[in-house]
C-alpha cells in the first residue's frame, strides 16, 4: 500500500478523496451508459467525456500515464 502512495506521490487522505471522485465518476459512466443503451438519443456522448475527464484528471494529479516507462 504504502509503494503505490508513494509511486504515484500521494498522501493517504489526497489519494483517498481522489479514489472517490473518481469512483463517483464511475458510477455515473455507468449510470449514463445504461439509459444511452436503452435510449441511443440520450447521453449521446456523456460516458466517454467521463470516462475521459478520469483519465485526464488522474495523469495530472498523479502524473501517471504519461511517460509509461
Amino acid at each position: 500500500m504504502i509503494k503505490h502512495l508513494k509511486d504515484v506521490k500521494a498522501g493517504y487522505l489526497k489519494h483517498f478523496l481522489y479514489a472517490t471522485y473518481f469512483n463517483i465518476i464511475a458510477l455515473l459512466i455507468f449510470i449514463t451508459g445504461t439509459i444511452h443503451a436503452f435510449f441511443p438519443w440520450w447521453f449521446v456522448e456523456t460516458p466517454y467525456r467521463l470516462a475521459k475527464l478520469i483519465v485526464t484528471e488522474a495523469e495530472q494529479v498523479f502524473n501517471i500515464g504519461v511517460s509509461d516507462d
